[in-house]
């Protein structure tokens, strides 16, 4: 009670701590930028405060200005190709530009893998005492190969003419063998002009035969590997060469199964550059000067195209298209077609591409393959092997898999020796599927001669191999592998970025307006309800 009355006595004065007074002092709300801009646009209410005219259309005007400009870049970034394209514009061959540098000096060490098949029973074969001939095969002879484009001249059209320049380089360390082991290999020169006399007169045979025998020429020569493959100087050859009756024919006295592999290229190639339309970039469209190689009956098989298998148009890079690749050794353009994702380079991302196993196949099996048969189909080679006379001066020679991977099992029978297995024999691409450029693979090609029943000592026709090559990528430079581990991973990730920030700010924005008008449209109706009850009371 005492303290009851005291309290309540006039006398009695109460102090209030500094505590007491903030609880009785409202407490001024802090706000965000987020909260501001909702101030302004009329989302939010303060009390006793009124936004400013002037600041509330100054941020609805940016406010429409972001929606707009994050609804363009919505859409470019999630339904067009314009990020894409603008990273594959610098991919174009402009003169003097980085692309047009690599292209022309690539940044890349292919190497060539030589496997070459050594009979080792030749001699009883011809004898009679072994019904086939049987093969070893040794190597790999492992070559290092420096590419360059010379004599490049930048077309008005937008296309480039070159010829290309190889510098082939042996090494030992990455060599089964060494290069002047010797081997028993067929004779090219001898088995080519054996199957060229047969159509030939008696005068010309008779002049043949006597330059045989004084050469001592064979079916099979024994050679070091080195000079088989790069060159040798043939007696035969060069005899021919003088006689007035075969002089037009032949150009040279040495021959080697790879020769015109080292050195600069006869040919002169023109490609479009991509400036005019990065979808023709890199395709071929000349070959010294002609649009078609004159060597199939239909346009589809010898019309010049593809690119030679160093870039792609990227637009050809959606699993569903093929990509065509032209080798001018085997007289035609080869389809590429998507198999599988895989990895290459150290984990960068890659479409894998194979050589469909019909490429090869007999008409029969496969009708796109007539155009390729030099004759009426019932004289095709059979499935496995591909007729490249018509660019191989008129050597029997013909191309397959190696081993004759996909072919028919009598290639397979008829040589002893001969073991296909597809992870060893097929040729693969590993593209990258925004730059479009082989990151990984193997091209593997076996070249074999034919040989006629009757021709010589052979009792029945065979298709005889001699080399089979297998070119990889090799080295690649710290330059090169920079490049296309950013326009992986780091463009990547700007891409994603953009995405996302564009898809972000679009939808913010759009939920920005979108309240704003609603909030507006409440504020009228309560405004016009207000106004209704106040005329009712004036009324009454």
């Amino acid at each position: 009670m005492v303290e009851m009355i005291a309290f309540n006595s006039p006398e009695t004065v109460v102090v209030a701590s500094e505590n007491d007074l903030r609880k009785q002092r409202p407490l001024k709300k802090k706000t965000s930028t987020l909260n501001t801009i909702f101030f302004y646009l009329g989302i939010e209410q303060r009390s006793g405060e009124d936004a400013n005219l002037c600041y509330r259309m100054l941020i609805l005007a940016a406010l429409f200005v972001v929606f707009f400009i994050s609804a363009f870049g919505f859409f470019v970034m999630w339904f067009t190709e314009m990020y894409n394209n603008s990273l594959l514009e610098k991919l174009t061959l402009t003169p003097n530009s980085t692309a047009a540098e690599w292209w022309a000096t690539p940044p890349v060490f292919p190497l060539l893998k030589v496997h070459v098949f050594n009979y080792t029973n030749a001699e009883e074969y011809f004898a009679g005492e072994d019904i086939k001939l049987r093969v070893e095969e040794l190597g790999p002879y492992v070559y290092k190969e420096t590419a360059e484009k010379i004599n490049v001249i930048h077309n008005a059209d937008g296309t480039i003419s070159y010829r290309e320049h190889r510098h082939i380089q042996f090494l030992p360390g990455e060599s089964s063998g060494n290069p002047f082991d010797h081997v028993i290999v067929p004779n090219v020169v001898f088995l080519t002009a054996e199957t060229k006399m047969k159509n030939e007169n008696s005068l010309t045979k008779l002049s043949y035969n006597i330059m045989k025998g004084a050469t001592s020429s064979t079916a099979f020569m024994k050679q070091p590997v080195e000079s088989f493959l790069w060159g040798y100087e043939d007696k035969l050859l060069n005899m021919i060469k003088t006689v007035t009756m075969f002089s037009n024919d032949i150009q040279m006295s040495r021959f080697g199964m790879l020769m015109t592999r080292n050195g600069t290229s006869a040919e002169n190639f023109t490609i479009y550059s991509g400036e005019s339309s990065l979808q023709h970039l890199a395709l071929i469209k000349e070959l010294d000067g002609n649009v078609r190689l004159n060597q199939w009956h239909t346009d589809e098989c010898d019309l010049v195209g593809g690119t030679d298998g160093s870039q792609f148009p990227p637009h050809l890079m959606d699993r569903y298209q093929h990509l065509q690749v032209f080798i001018k050794s085997l007289c035609r353009k080869f389809p590429l077609v998507y198999d599988s994702e895989v990895t290459a380079l150290d984990g960068i991302p890659a479409w894998r591409y194979k050589i469909p196993k019909t490429v090869f196949l007999h008409p029969r099996e496969h009708a796109p393959n007539q155009c390729y048969c030099m004759d009426e189909s019932s004289n095709c080679a059979p499935s496995g092997v591909f007729n490249i006379t018509g660019c191989s001066l008129g050597a029997p020679i013909f191309a397959s898999f190696p081993h004759f991977y996909t072919g028919d099992q009598e290639l397979i029978h008829a040589i002893e020796g001969l073991e296909p297995v597809q992870e060893k024999h097929e040729t693969y691409a590993d593209i990258h599927p925004r730059l479009a450029f082989p990151i990984g693979g193997a091209s593997r090609f076996q070249i074999n001669i034919r040989v006629q029943k009757g021709l010589d000592k052979f009792a029945e026709e065979l298709y005889l191999p001699i080399i089979w090559l297998e070119v990889v990528p090799g080295e690649i430079s710290d330059e090169l592998r920079a490049m296309i581990y950013h326009s992986t991973y780091s463009a990547n990730a700007i891409q994603m970025s953009l995405r996302i920030g564009s898809l972000v700010i679009f939808v913010l924005s759009f939920v920005l307006i979108a309240a704003k008008c609603y909030c507006g449209r409440r504020k009228s109706e309560n405004i016009n309800g207000f106004t209704g009850r106040s005329g009712q009371f004036a009324a009454y």
